[in-house]
Order: C-alpha cells, then structure tokens, then sequence
C-alpha cells in the first residue's frame, strides 16, 4: 500500500508469516494489550511499549502472540531509533512477523486506508452472500434440476463444480473452463483418496473443497470444486448448492410419489371395473401424459420374488421395481401408465400410435429396462409378460391380471434369451392364463384335486406336493425318491394313497396329462407357481416326453 510503502518498510522476523490474513489495524503505545486485541490486528506502534527492559519487552511480544496478531509494525525515530537485538530475537523465537519503518508516516492514513479495504471487503462479501441467497432461493423456487443448481454454483465461483454419489461416481457436473478430460481422469480413485466431510471443507491430497449432500448426517452425495478462487466464498456457494439439490430431490421424490399414486389408482380401477367409459378413461389417462392411442398394450413385469420379514423393506423394494420401470419407460419414449399390482409385478398399458411397431416398442423396453448404466434394473431376473392388443383402453387393463399370470408362467422357465413373452410363447400355461377365470377351467381342476386338497388339509400329508413332483418329473420314481428324501418303499406307499384319494391310477398317460393340467390351473390361480426345488418347471409334463424308467 502506499500508506505504508512511503516509509521503506524492512521485514525483519517472521517472513514465513507474512501471508496471515489481517482482520484489522491497531495503534498502541501501552505494554499491556491482554484486553484490546481480538486476534488478527497488525499493531502499529512508535516503539514506546519496546522501551523498557528486555523482560517486559518479551512480554509485550508474548502477549501479541498469545493474541493471535498478525504482526507488529514500528516506525524508528525518536522513541526508538533501533530495534534492541534481544526484540529481534525474541520475535523470530516466537515466529511473529516485525516489520520497521525507516521513515515517518502518518498511522491515521494507514489505518483509514487498511479499514476502508477491509470494510470494502466485508461489503463485496455480503453482497456476494446476498447474490448466492438469491440465485439459489430463485431455483429452489424454480424447482430446478441438478444441471442448473451446478452451473449455477460454478458461475458463482468461476470453477468447475462435480456432483459425485457416496460410490465415488460422478453424477453430474459444470465445468465452467476446466477441461472435462482432464477434471475427470482417474476420477474415482483421486474421489476415495479425499475423504468424506461432515461439513464443507478442504481435504485430500489434492486439497479439493467439498460439501455433503443430504439429510441428518446420512449424505446421498457430496459437491466437489477442486479449483476455486475464493475459499470462503466456495464453500458458502458448495453449500447452499447442497440444499437446492435436496430440496430438489424431496421435491422430485414427491411428486414422482404422487404422480405413481395416479397412475397406480387409475390402473387399479381399470382393472377393477370401476371406470366403465372409455371416454372416462382415456382422459384421465391423457391427464397423466398418455395420449389418446390407436391400440393399448397390457403388460406386466415380473420381479423376482423375495421374501421380506420386514414390512418396510418388502414396500421399498416394490418401489424400486415401480421406479425401475418407470426409468425404463422414459429411457424408450414409451407413453405408458404403470402401477405396482403386486410386490414382484408392476403392470403396464403401452399406447401405441398407428405409426408404432408392438414388438419393436417391446424390444425397445426390455433393453431399457435391463440396462442399468442408463437407470435401468440393476436387479436380474425379471420377466416381462404381453398381453392382448386392444383399441380400447378399458378392455386392455382389464387383461392385466391374464397378462399377470403369462409373466408369471414365463418367470417360471428355465433361463431365456427372449426378450419378452406372450401367451403363444409359454404355450399351455398361456393358454391357461388366458382362460384361468373361465369357470369350466376351474371346474375341471377342482374335480381332479379337491379329494387331494381335502385330504391335506385335514391330515397334512403332503401329497400335493408329492403330485407336483410327479407332473415335474414326469413320474419317474428314483428322481422322485431322490427328490423328496424318501425310500423306495416309502415313496410307493404315498403313491398308492394319492391313487386311492384321486381314485385313479397314475400309470396311465391321461392321469399324468390331467393331473399335470390341474395343478397349473391351480397353482396359477394361487399364485404358486415356481417348481419343486431342484427339479425343471412343471410345464414340462405337459409335454409329450419318452421316459427310459
């Protein structure tokens, strides 16, 4: 400053300290400052306080130590012509910068001109604090997404900006002029390598300023900015980005919550029957973004199946298929409404223009739906089940149940390369799933097996499942025995019984064709539907097989 630089300044001790950030300018030309410094202070003095002897001279320097002082300025002349060697040293001992003054100046100007850049200081700093306030107060307002939250955040601090999850992948990001290349090279082993903060803050090896994303000291996610001009003044911006992006995420959380209560409600009466106008229909479809189409498609997409003790994990894993799903539909530009119609099935009406190819949109939505890299289901094993075209809205979701039952049947096969199925491609049992609620259907199953269910249910024998492993493995007896851990003997006496239930006999090719018929019937309809364990699906015993026992 030319305040100061008119009076050909000399550092003497503490040129190590010289980068201490000042806070404010004090006079002084008392010994004891215990009580008038706050930390911070360059002090500025004649000498006065030095004039003494060298015990209360080092305690003077002590006490500015013990005050956090920036440093300590003296102007020679008069008062004190030189600095006594024992000063020197005892501030180099003490690391405290002492700076002197080889010619005569006026302290009211250096103090004037140091508080008016520190007070113009303090201003550019509230109004930055203001103008972050309200760019981010505007995008919460907004409801903007995470894309503009950070380009915002980067144009605040004129440096790049990197949303990355608690996995160390990056999710997002504004470069602002960084090289994108260069920012993200070897990104996730340089992210472990900078530890996760509680708050904002600079850490790693990289020294990279970084802020948690997320709730109650459970981060989802944390901001990045490894370059940055103004410490204080990112971390401020890094943080109040970090809650425009939760506050986004509650916000998107909720209306996807309440966007799939929608379409869950609207599936749901569909297929109850409770909205019987097509006209009704197909505007309160078009209210949830689904157009009116030339042909409905019912689909159904089969999880696999996991059994939950808790019930708050049950319900969030059916959400995740649910959100899956809709990932998959917005991934392929599919207008569809889905809706959880079970905890492992979501059930889907596609809307097809007169332009649209079925299978190719089917395709189009198996890939998306298996493709985790672009939000896709990251869990294997699900199956997706196609129903009945129809022009009619109300009659396709009224198929979701016995398009519900062909991906069951199919999620039952052994491992396939096709990327969804129809009632043509898992034969009887679509045949089945088509007709299961025809009364002549069930009729036929309840004369087959009621004596054997009867049996069960008041003795608990387990004959049922002893059928099942009979359809399964085509009746042969030592894979049976094997199967069911029973003796040769054991099994022949179990099998005599359910001949003797069911009077029939089980040699005959009709009672395994029929008794192979009932139980799917059956099983569909109670929805057990996998097979014995280790054993194939029962479907083949309904096949014409040769059997070498």
């Amino acid at each position: 400053m030319d305040e100061l630089s008119t009076g050909r300044p000399q550092v003497l001790t503490g040129e190590a300290s010289l980068d201490r950030p000042v806070r404010w300018v004090h006079v002084t030309e008392i010994a004891d400052v215990r009580d008038v410094l706050q930390g911070g202070e360059v002090v500025l003095t004649t000498g006065l306080p030095l004039v003494g002897s060298q015990a209360a001279t080092s305690r003077f320097l002590w006490q500015l130590q013990e005050a956090r002082s920036c440093g300590l300025v003296i102007e020679l002349g008069s008062t004190l012509p030189a600095v006594p060697s024992h000063v020197v040293a005892e501030a180099e001992r003490l690391g405290l910068p002492l700076v002197v003054l080889n010619h005569p100046v006026r302290f009211v100007a250096i103090t004037e001109a140091v508080h008016r850049l520190i007070v113009s200081e303090q201003f550019e700093d509230l109004q930055f604090a203001q103008r972050t306030h309200e760019v981010f107060t505007a995008l919460s307002l907004e409801s903007a997404d995470t894309s503009t939250i950070l380009k915002a955040a980067s144009e605040l601090i004129s440096g790049p900006v990197v949303l990355e999850d608690v996995g160390h992948k990056v999710l997002a990001l504004s470069a602002h002029d960084a090289e994108v290349r260069e920012l993200l090279t070897n990104w996730d082993e340089r992210s472990r390598r900078t530890p996760m903060l509680d708050s904002p803050g600079n850490a790693g090896p990289e020294d990279w300023l970084t802020c948690p994303v997320g709730l109650g000291g459970s981060p989802w996610g944390r901001l990045i900015s490894p370059h940055r001009a103004d410490e204080a003044q990112a971390a401020m911006v890094l943080q109040r980005a970090a809650q425009g992006l939760q506050i986004s995420r509650l916000v998107e959380r909720d209306l996807n919550r309440l966007h799939f209560q929608a379409q869950e409600s609207l599936l749901q009466e569909l297929q109850d029957g409770r909205v019987r106008d097509e006209a009704t229909a197909t505007s309160r479809a078009h209210a949830l973004g689904v157009p009116k189409a030339a042909q409905y498609v019912p689909v159904v997409i089969q999880f696999r199946a996991v059994q939950h003790p808790d019930e708050i994990a049950r319900q969030q894993r059916a959400r995740s298929h649910l959100d899956a799903v809709a990932r998959a539909l917005r991934l392929a530009a599919i207008d569809a409404f889905a809706g959880g119609i079970a905890d492992d099935r979501v059930g889907v009406v596609v809307a097809l223009s007169r332009a649209d190819d079925e299978d190719q949109i089917m395709r189009r939505l198996a890939s998306a739906l298996s493709n985790p890299k672009e939000g896709g289901d990251e869990q294997p094993g699900r199956t997706i089940g196609v129903g009945r075209t129809s022009s009619s809205l109300l009659v396709a979701a009224s198929r979701i149940r016995a398009t519900a039952h062909i991906a069951r049947a199919a999620h039952a096969l052994p491992d396939s390369m096709v990327p969804y199925f129809r009632s043509t491609d898992v034969r009887v049992r679509g045949l089945v799933a088509q007709l299961q609620d025809d009364e002549r259907l069930i009729a036929f199953a309840e004369s087959e097996l009621a004596p054997l269910l009867a049996h069960d249910g008041e003795k608990g024998a387990g004959l049922m499942d002893l059928v099942r492993l009979f359809a399964a493995l085509h009746g042969n007896k030592t894979a049976m025995a094997k199967a069911a851990g029973l003796s040769r003997p054991g099994l022949y006496s179990r099998l005599r019984t359910i001949e003797t239930v069911l009077n029939i006999d089980l040699d005959e090719p009709d009672s395994m064709l029929s008794l192979g018929l009932a139980l799917l019937i059956h099983d569909m309809r109670t929805d057990n539907v996998e097979p014995p364990t280790g054993v194939e699906p029962a479907t083949s015993s309904l096949q014409v097989r040769r059997s070498t026992n």
